[in-house]
């Protein structure tokens, strides 16, 4: 993470309500400064990341699911790549058959993901 001088993180700040957003009694818990509530997200703009406050942990659990989710569909899409690309370059019957299923497996675990994500989101609503 770059660290920013006190002048940077004031213009952010300063940015951030001249957008709209609000900011909040609750600070970050990496840098320590006020977040803000920027289109109904919580946000250190210091950190330029989002924040999720959390009380329980079960209630952990469902905040890092969707992080979880993601970094799981980015890995199995690089991934789906790779044996793409590598699929091109088979000659062999087997190799092309095993390649081809390692392929669908993945394809199934991104539509499991989407299937979690769906059933989280009808749940919330």
């Amino acid at each position: 993470m770059v660290s920013l001088s006190k002048d940077d993180v004031v213009r952010r700040m300063s940015e951030a309500l001249k957008a709209g957003g609000k900011m909040l009694a609750h600070t970050c818990p990496v840098c320590g400064n006020p977040l803000f509530d920027i289109k109904g997200e919580m946000r250190c703009v210091a950190c330029d990341k989002p924040v999720v406050v959390v009380r329980d942990q079960a209630e952990s659990g469902r905040a890092l699911l969707p992080i979880v989710l993601s970094s799981l569909e980015g890995v199995v899409v690089e991934k789906i790549d790779e044996l793409t690309g590598r699929l091109a370059g088979l000659v062999d019957l087997s190799e092309i058959e095993e390649t081809a299923r390692t392929i669908d497996s993945l394809l199934s675990v991104l539509r499991k993901s989407e299937e979690i994500r769906t059933a989280v989101k009808q749940k919330e609503q």
